[in-house]
């Protein structure tokens, strides 16, 4: 059964708000946060840490007639606080006027959305006490130490429960909660002599505390730690990987990140202007941008990570399909942007908390290729040979062919403007060699729309669980997508690995 949301308290605040919009004859936007959350840290088997924490406030938005804006926030919801926020916001908005700020309008011409309720089922932060937590995570700290000799193994386990109530001049009056959880594992191993040490990671992510209690999640967490704690131990003496361009074959969370930091903030439409997706601030839709087996997508998931059904703006949030059969389709538009991007509304619109402005923001994003080759062996338990037998018995990988496997994805950047991409990937393994030699993690980098145009295929079924925390604008908020279990690339020139030269 849906759980109450706690925003349904503060009717007389917003009602308040609504009316003193209305006598001053401004538009009103206000955006209700009311989130609490916990942090739990064991390190080699001892508690480090029980962090709790709440936020609870209001960020009021106005618009005069002419398009002016104001913003203002407090951590007071009553009936005083937002009729004062309402007029400070007002007197900010009609002042930008003798600044000659940029006007937009975009706001008068939506539609209400009108009165809705849309809450999760998912347990709430009451409904388990943090001891239970606490056993839970030393009892899985405690059964990593034991995957390997001297390992040092951290976990970390952190839950948020976020309910949010956005209210608008046109009758719009949406509650929703964006419930979200997950427990890391960081392994590390150190050679007998002392020398370097390496450092793998593990992680499962879901909306509740049920990543860490329930059995399905223990399971997969415990088959991705054991593969870690391995791939820490044998790190610890691998060599580096000869730099150059090679074929590349690339997990999910690799994919995930391809399309999140170097396609998926090209196509949000607050940065057209300086965006390789744009020309003169105007998307280039229908344009051929990636090979024409491959889709990218961007929508939310029911009990994911990054789950947002509503846009801070009020709006729904939908799921857009950015590129089709490799042609640019459409944009993460906000309701500010899109127009001048030329394309629709799709309710990116995301903050992270009360105090912020909406950004276009990625929920869960995604690539998808043309009939990937199936592939059922579990995830966590495929090895690079079968993975290189695969290969080879699908025609996307040719007995000698020079072609590396790149496992796991350990963060990067991306200049939207040109398209260059750089990532860390977490381990490396030589398809081409008969023992599959490892190597230390290298560097992924090169040119987005050649990586794109270069997909050659997939394998398996999607993921959809590659998590993170993505910036942008002072702003941090959850993040995931993925894709097929492995994505296959060709060999780009203007793709490369580094490493020994």
């Amino acid at each position: 059964m849906p759980k109450k949301l706690r925003v349904e308290n503060y009717n007389d605040a917003l009602e308040a708000l609504l009316d003193k919009a209305k006598e001053l004859g401004v538009y009103a936007i206000g955006r209700v946060q009311d989130s609490r959350g916990r942090s739990i840290s064991v390190n080699n088997g001892r508690l480090e840490r029980i962090d709790t924490g709440s936020a609870l406030g209001i960020g009021v938005q106005v618009f005069t007639p002419d398009g002016h804006t104001g913003f203002v926030s407090s951590d007071q919801v009553t009936p005083a606080s937002t009729r004062g926020l309402v007029e400070t916001a007002a007197r900010l908005a009609r002042s930008a006027s003798a600044f000659g700020t940029e006007t937009n309008r975009a706001v008068f011409e939506i539609e209400s959305n009108g009165q809705q309720v849309i809450a999760t089922d998912f347990k709430t932060l009451d409904e388990t006490p943090y001891d239970e937590q606490v056993k839970a995570l030393l009892e899985v700290n405690e059964r990593a130490r034991t995957y390997g000799d001297g390992l040092s193994v951290r976990s970390g386990h952190g839950i948020s429960d976020p309910h949010w109530r956005i209210v608008r001049s046109d009758g719009t009056d949406i509650m929703f909660d964006t419930p979200h959880a997950s427990v890391g594992m960081s392994m590390t191993a150190a050679a007998a002599n002392g020398g370097k040490a390496a450092t793998a990671n593990a992680s499962v992510s879901g909306p509740d505390t049920s990543v860490l209690l329930d059995a399905m999640f223990q399971e997969r967490l415990d088959l991705r730690t054991r593969k870690a704690a391995n791939l820490a131990q044998r790190l610890v003496n691998a060599p580096q990987i000869k730099g150059g361009s090679y074929k590349l074959v690339i997990d999910y969370a690799l994919a995930k990140g391809l399309a999140h930091e170097a396609f998926g903030h090209a196509s949000e439409t607050d940065g057209m202007e300086t965006s390789i997706l744009g020309n003169n601030g105007i998307m280039r839709v229908g344009e051929k941008m990636a090979a024409s087996i491959v889709t990218i997508t961007d929508g939310p998931v029911l009990g994911d990570y990054a789950y947002q059904p509503v846009s801070a703006n009020g709006m729904p949030r939908l799921t857009v399909e950015i590129l089709k059969d490799g042609i640019l389709q459409a944009g993460l538009g906000d309701l500010f942007s899109a127009g001048k991007a030329g394309v629709p509304i799709s309710g990116a619109e995301r903050i992270e908390s009360y105090r912020n402005l909406p950004l276009p923001r990625m929920s869960n994003i995604r690539i998808t290729v043309q009939d990937p080759v199936k592939f059922e062996t579990r995830f966590e338990l495929v090895t690079p040979e079968e993975l290189r037998e695969t290969l080879l018995a699908n025609g996307l990988l040719k007995e000698g062919e020079p072609a590396l496997y790149l496992a796991g994805y350990k963060g990067g950047q991306v200049n939207p403007k040109d398209g260059d991409f750089v990532f860390n990937c977490a381990a490396i393994y030589d398809l081409n060699q008969p023992d599959l030699p490892l190597y230390q993690p290298a560097i992924f980098s090169g040119k987005v729309l050649a990586a794109l145009h270069s997909i050659l295929g997939g394998l398996g079924p999607l993921h959809l669980d590659a998590m993170g925390h993505c910036g942008k604008g002072g702003q941090s908020v959850p993040s995931s997508g993925g894709a097929h279990s492995f994505v296959v690339v060709d060999r780009n020139d203007n793709v490369t690995i580094g490493g020994a030269s």
